[in-house]
């Protein structure tokens, strides 16, 4: 069965929903690792948060998230998950690469464990509203 605009159009938002919950998750770690100032902490974790997300916007991490996230028709609510943290780590990858090797290798192994946690949270959340979305539409039917 072909998906329907109106589906695709939520799977899209919520790609961009869950990308902005992980740079948001991620600027507060990079906060917490890279220093921070103790009088302006939520500021620097948004600014943190900006930076990443412009980093996955360079990167192409959105675009291909989102396209991931609209085709993807995996019955397991795991499976996305995983496919997410592999985008992840492989866009992050392509980041340190591109702006020569930024952080240290201490900060680097950090980062890619945080991602590896906060990615699938998000996008497993993503999926069961997804999920949920979809059992709404099809018991109205």
């Amino acid at each position: 069965m072909p998906i329907s605009k109106t589906l695709m159009v939520k799977r899209i938002t919520v790609s961009f929903i869950e990308v902005a919950s992980e740079a948001l998750l991620l600027g507060f770690v990079l906060a917490v690792i890279l220093g921070y100032d103790e009088h302006a902490f939520i500021k620097d974790v948004l600014i943190y948060a900006g930076m990443i997300f412009m980093m996955f916007f360079t990167t192409g991490y959105v675009f291909t998230t989102a396209i991931v996230r609209a085709f993807w028709k995996g019955q397991k609510l795991w499976s996305y998950p995983v496919i997410a943290i592999a985008l992840f780590l492989l866009h992050f990858e392509i980041l340190n690469v591109g702006i020569g090797v930024a952080f240290e290798p201490k900060d680097r192994l950090r980062i890619r464990i945080a991602g590896a946690f906060i990615v699938p949270a998000c996008t497993l959340i993503g999926g069961l509203f997804l999920q949920h979305a979809t059992r709404t539409r099809m018991a109205i039917r």
